[in-house]
């Protein structure tokens, strides 16, 4: 007869291995198939706001290419209000509309509305992942998985390319990230 105590590790040390099973499996690894492209800092006026990475399938990014699915990641090394993210992503879309062939009106505010129910405010360590699928959704994850889904394909490149767009604000972070010469 097996004692109470070794009942008890055993248990313990079974949910701890089917616990771990599950979070390896879990939709908070978005990365796991993809390759870095490459990472860079943004910092603003001397203060660093966060690192980045860029993700894809095989290392490597084209613009306007759907070859495959692409990750940005987001760490952040400050406090930031979810409704200043929100803001600062509509001053940017508003800013390269044009070269972005964004319509304006409706769909951004429409996009605005989702990412400000999906982000969380964030502090320093926090990261948020978007994945973008091509000519599909885009999904983004937090420290603890899964925080929302976009399901308009024309999201994910309108997102991205406040980063990766040639007109972005932040051209050798964009230089970085797609692993450009600098």
């Amino acid at each position: 007869m097996v004692s109470k105590t070794v009942s008890r590790t055993l248990l313990l040390a079974s949910w701890l291995i089917l616990g771990s099973a599950n979070v390896a499996a879990s939709p908070a690894a978005p990365l796991d198939d993809l390759v870095e492209v490459g990472s860079g800092e943004m910092r603003w006026f001397g203060m660093d706001l966060y690192a980045a990475r860029l993700w894809s399938g095989d290392g490597r990014y084209t613009q306007g290419s759907d070859s495959g699915a692409v990750a940005l990641e987001i760490i952040y090394r400050r406090h930031i209000s979810r409704q200043r993210l929100v803001r600062t992503t509509g001053s940017e879309w508003d800013r390269l509309g044009r070269e972005l062939g964004l319509n304006g009106g409706p769909q951004l505010k429409a996009w605005l509305a989702e990412l400000a129910d999906i982000w969380p405010d964030v502090t320093p360590g926090d990261r948020i992942i978007a994945l973008n699928e091509p000519n599909g959704p885009t999904r983004f994850y937090g420290n603890d998985g899964l925080l929302g889904v976009i399901e308009d394909p024309e999201f994910g490149p309108a997102f991205l390319g406040i980063w990766l767009h040639p007109g972005t604000r932040a051209a050798d972070l964009r230089a970085a990230l797609i692993g450009a010469p600098r």
